[in-house]
């Protein structure tokens, strides 16, 4: 049997597949994270690119293919890309997406109900306006 620790240090690959029919709590999930920033110039882009490789970012950089006209207009493009393992516990997602469908169901309860209440203070303010004119029409 495989400890928690064993799990959570052990690669998607190398895990054990879970019996067929059973639902586990926790998931393991491949979160990445992309970056993309613009240097202006080499040194700008080899401050950026070792930033981005001390955070733990696999950076690719594309500079401009036509050779500049000037030295001052060097532009260079870093695709910066992160990813890393994370256990994401689905009965959480699942009560959070019941909460959202239960704040979806009032809203949209509360929208109708608006303008139903909205059209009915608008009969009525009409009626009130018209009532002096019926009036008289009536008492021709």
């Amino acid at each position: 049997m495989w400890t928690k620790k064993e799990l959570e240090t052990q690669e998607p690959a190398e895990r054990p597949a879970d019996p067929p029919g059973s639902q586990t709590r926790f998931v393991f999930e491949e979160r990445i994270e992309v970056v993309r920033k613009v240097a202006n110039s080499r040194e700008e882009r080899d401050r950026l690119k070792a930033e981005l490789e001390s955070q733990g970012f696999a950076v690719m950089v594309r500079e401009t293919d036509a050779p500049p006209a000037e030295a001052e207009s060097y532009t260079a493009t870093l695709f910066a890309e992160k990813r890393e393992t994370v256990k994401v516990d689905t009965w959480a997602v699942e009560r959070e997406g019941l909460a959202q469908k239960k704040r979806d169901k009032r809203i949209d309860l509360t929208a109708k109900w608006g303008f139903w209440v909205a059209v009915a203070l608008a009969l009525l303010g009409l009626i009130f306006l018209f009532g002096p004119m019926i009036r008289a029409c009536r008492a021709l």
